[in-house]
């Protein structure tokens, strides 16, 4: 696992400014020709936030959450959750769609799946600024805690990378990929207590729902912007999580590493 970490870093160390140049690149292409450029970024998960506050907030009036209203908490989790669904669905189609770099003997492959987990950093923070509005409009003031969301955006990025590598490799070898993929992510997303909260289940399926990797990111940022409760409250919920996290990175990278030589025959 040591030699593998080590040849990332190598990478990222010697290929940044490549990485900085494509992330522009991503960004300018996305948005090329529209009007509203970078700004369509912002407009899905906004009308999606939107959505649930009218259904759950208007039309259900569901309760606040400890005098914390529902779109607050709703929001927390949701914003982690956009940015790791939204890369990695991105990443499912990061080398078959970019085939002209790939046959480039000279170009790092293993580049294309962080390239777009650096877009999506990039909208992640523009959302993050529009969430501490919403925080202030509700009356919670900024805390020092909330600077706590980078301890677990760190590890969301480390767990995303590694199955982004996964997903994109495997993409190109089955193109089924990308649509099962699509399903998982849905299931997945009703399976983290994002819309609803961890606690309204019995005992055993808690336990269950804990398994979720997820679930620890989506609360660490509940804790950080709306609880204000420490990362080290839980600490052996964050050795799993990490762990998890290293596992999946070191996996994704061996398996992307393994199987790029055979991308320019199925390209």
């Amino acid at each position: 696992m040591s030699s593998q970490l080590l040849q990332v870093y190598r990478l990222f160390r010697s290929q940044r400014r490549l990485l900085v140049a494509m992330t522009k690149r991503e960004l300018r292409y996305r948005y090329a020709g529209t009007g509203g450029g970078v700004l369509w970024s912002f407009a899905q998960p906004m009308a999606t936030i939107l959505v649930y506050w009218l259904v759950f907030s208007v039309g259900l009036k569901v309760q606040p959450v400890k005098d914390v209203p529902f779109i607050v908490v709703y929001v927390a989790g949701f914003l982690p959750w956009m940015l790791f669904s939204e890369t990695l669905s991105a990443s499912s189609g990061s080398v078959t769609g970019n085939p002209h770099l790939v046959k480039k003997i000279a170009f790092p492959t293993e580049l294309l799946p962080v390239i777009q987990l650096m877009t999506g950093l990039t909208v992640h923070a523009g959302m993050l600024v529009l969430f501490m509005v919403l925080l202030a409009a509700n009356g919670i003031a900024p805390s020092l805690y909330n600077l706590q969301f980078l301890y677990y955006l760190a590890g969301l990025m480390v767990f995303n990378m590694g199955l982004s590598w996964f997903v994109a490799a495997l993409n190109v070898l089955h193109r089924d990929a990308g649509q099962v993929l699509a399903l998982l992510l849905q299931m997945w997303f009703w399976l983290t207590p994002i819309v609803w909260p961890l606690e309204m289940l019995p005992e055993a399926g808690q336990r269950l729902i804990r398994l979720n990797p997820m679930l620890y990111v989506v609360q660490g940022y509940r804790n950080s912007f709306v609880l204000h409760r420490p990362f080290w409250e839980d600490l052996s919920a964050g050795v799993v999580y990490w762990a998890v996290a290293g596992c999946v990175f070191c996996l994704g990278w061996l398996f992307f590493s393994r199987v790029k030589a055979e991308f320019v025959d199925a390209l």
